[in-house]
């Protein structure tokens, strides 16, 4: 039965309760304070302050009111008994709002003077302590013109704009967590024939564990016993479930769907798939982007300009039209000028377009390779295991005259078992699906781009390219293949025992991201260790698009050479590749969350799923577009508003209010970023 006990007193939460589990909003803000922590504690102590304040502005505003009676209605003087209460009762009441609200911004604003860099803090403490300053000593003189109710308000407002920009920032934090499928609150440890519940920050590589169908795997781990599907959309975004099978890896937080399984643990929690995206999405938030860096820059130096303006403005208001009238305008300019929009203008864009890229399963592993991803013009991909299946078929063994398959096979599969490579595990597959007695080989050594070498039997032999296999024997043969090609020659001593031929067929979605790519103008290429171009190719690309023959140092020099000419972004399996998609201008990794670990690319395409590489770059756009769009609203905002103030023609309430507008502006056009619920 559904609890209907308050979530923070315990007390019955009524027949209209606050956010469906508080009695009151005095509980809601208790909780909000007690228990939100990181961006959603800072949102929400925030609004906590602005609540408080809130109840003091409001009341000055009612003390206020009664005095602006002599001015809208014509009458001879606000000088009365009356209204020198009401003005001292203002006084009273505005000051717990200069406490709660002005506080926080003066200590950032003192913060930003001992660093010699003064910020926009500055501007809006600067006003408020002059309207406050001169309501004081009118009221202590006497004179009915005083702004306790400007003075409160502005900060309520500028707090507001503050608080928004707070939970926009939580909000995009938000989009990362639930990225990120939580790991269960207890874990079920099997000890011999016992099952043990533990806090999954207990459990150890070695562990084995059961998770029950519905339930989260608390970590990484390999399943042992147990065959059902898996869904994995909290860290790839692919909404079918995935069969398990015993030997297959599982990462934490997806979860089972409708099988018992018996998983023995790898890696502790803090090392698991989701905390290491959880740390790469961090860590991007944390590095400024180089539009933000200009925003910056740009408002630091609005600063002591806009300080200058106001002195201007106000003294030749304040000796045509009196001090009153010069002291107003000068507030004015300080506080229209204040660049919030500006300040927020790039950071929300760049937070919320990360934070929809990791719910999507691609992690940008810093926020200016996003702004690059816009830029990117030419787009290489690597075939194998990327554009074509990562499990090559062996289709034939071709042995020379006096050998048999399967000595040619089982020597192969000797020097291969237990390599990563796709052609590798088609070998080892082969070999196990004969049932053939594979001897174990040593002094193992993988020469890259072109094959493996070992000592098998006590012979030295070798499976590679044909350049390989000419250099173990002396022989010249006709070149088939490089590394990861098509066709491949095992030798044993100085003799040729034959070749491995093996099947590739293209992705099924191989074909359409690279018209999608396409669509979105990028030039798209290919590069590839085979030297022939086998049926995959043209289906693919253009000839004229296709790199062949190309070793690991080869694909780096042709990425280096397409630089030249364009912005270069490289798509491989993050594991071959590495060296290639460093030398790119964005190296984007298609892996499994498991290898994550391995991965050095910029962008992790978390999954298997290569419609996400065409999604990124168009993504990357749209944050692009959204914050071009948000700086120069925020610009001519500030341009426009300063003009205006320093003229004379706003008010300091209003211009309060339209600074709180450009700010609800640019956090709402950012937040069509956000991913459509599904």
């Amino acid at each position: 039965m559904r609890s209907t006990a308050c979530a923070h007193c315990g007390l019955p939460r009524g027949r209209h309760p606050v956010a469906r589990r508080f009695c009151c909003y005095g509980c809601l803000l208790a909780f909000q304070v007690t228990r939100a922590r990181g961006e959603r504690g800072a949102a929400a102590a925030i609004f906590v302050r602005l609540g408080l304040a809130l109840f003091f502005a409001m009341n000055v505003m009612m003390l206020s009111l009664p005095t602006y009676a002599p001015v809208v209605y014509g009458a001879a003087s606000g000088d009365g008994p009356l209204f020198v209460v009401l003005r001292v009762l203002a006084l009273v009441f505005a000051a717990p709002v200069l406490l709660l609200l002005g506080g926080p911004i003066l200590a950032t604003a003192w913060q930003g003077l001992r660093a010699g860099a003064p910020n926009a803090d500055g501007l809006i403490i600067l006003g408020t302590l002059a309207a406050y300053a001169l309501s004081v000593a009118n009221t202590v003189r006497g004179r009915s013109a005083v702004y306790f109710d400007t003075a409160a308000m502005l900060l309520v407002l500028v707090t507001l704009g503050r608080w928004l920009e707070a939970r926009a920032r939580a909000e995009a934090g938000a989009l990362v967590r639930a990225t990120l499928a939580p790991a269960p609150a207890r874990a079920l440890r099997l000890r011999g024939a016992t099952r043990e519940p533990v806090r999954p920050g207990a459990l150890v590589p070695g562990d084995v564990v059961e998770v029950a169908p519905g339930a989260a795997f608390p970590t990484d781990g390999e399943v042992l016993a147990g065959t059902g599907g898996v869904d994995e959309s909290a860290l790839t975004g692919e909404s079918r479930p995935v069969t398990k099978v015993p030997g297959a890896a599982v990462a934490g937080g997806t979860c089972s769907v409708d099988a018992v399984f018996r998983v023995r643990v790898t890696a502790p929690v803090r090392e698991s798939a989701a905390a290491r995206i959880a740390g790469l999405v961090a860590a991007a938030h944390g590095e400024r982007s180089p539009a933000e860096r200009l925003a910056d820059a740009v408002a630091r130096r609005m600063t002591p300009a806009v300080v200058a303006i106001a002195l201007v403005a106000g003294g030749w208001w304040g000796w045509h039209a009196g001090a009153e009238r010069g002291v107003l305008v000068a507030l004015s300019v300080l506080v229209v000028a204040c660049p919030c929009a500006l300040g927020i203008a790039t950071p929300v864009a760049v937070w919320t377009g990360l934070a929809t890229a990791a719910r999507r399963g691609v992690i940008v592993r810093a926020a200016p390779l996003l702004e690059r991803a816009a830029a990117v013009e030419y787009v290489l991909f690597d075939k194998t295991g990327t554009l074509t299946d990562a499990r090559p078929r062996l289709h034939a063994v071709e042995p020379v005259p006096g050998v048999t398959e399967d000595d040619v096979l089982a020597h192969a599969a000797a020097l291969e078992a237990g390599l990563g490579h796709p052609l590798a595990r088609a070998i080892t597959l082969a070999a196990e699906g004969r049932g053939l007695a594979v001897a174990a080989a040593s002094e193992v050594r993988v020469a890259a781009g072109a094959g493996v070498r070992g000592v098998v039997a006590g012979e030295r032999a070798a499976v590679g390219t044909a350049r390989l296999a000419a250099a173990e024997t002396g022989l010249a043969l006709e070149e088939g293949g490089a590394g990861g090609g098509m066709r491949v020659a095992v030798t044993a001593g100085e003799r040729l025992l034959g070749t491995l031929a093996f099947a590739e067929t293209a992705r099924p979605d191989a074909q359409p991201a690279l018209a999608a790519c396409r669509r979105l103008g990028l030039r798209v290429g290919l590069v590839s260790g085979d030297v022939r171009a086998d049926a995959v190719v043209p289906a693919l690309v253009p000839a004229a698009d296709a790199a062949l023959g190309l070793l690991p140092a080869d694909k780096v020099a042709h990425v280096r050479a397409a630089r030249a000419r364009a912005t270069v972004a490289m798509v491989g399996d993050g594991i071959n590749d590495a060296p290639a998609l460093a030398a790119a201008d964005l190296g984007i990794a298609v892996a499994s969350a498991t290898d994550l670990a391995r991965l050095s690319a910029d962008v992790v395409i978390v999954g298997d799923d290569l419609a996400r590489v065409p999604w990124l770059f168009a993504h990357a756009r749209r944050v692009a577009r959204v914050v071009r769009q948000n700086l120069l609203w925020a610009f001519a905002y500030n341009v426009g508003a300063v003009a205006l103030a320093a003229a004379g023609r706003l008010d300091p309430l209003v211009a309060s209010a339209a600074m709180l507008g450009s700010s609800l502006l640019v956090v709402a056009n950012a937040r069509r970023l956000r991913p459509l619920p599904e």
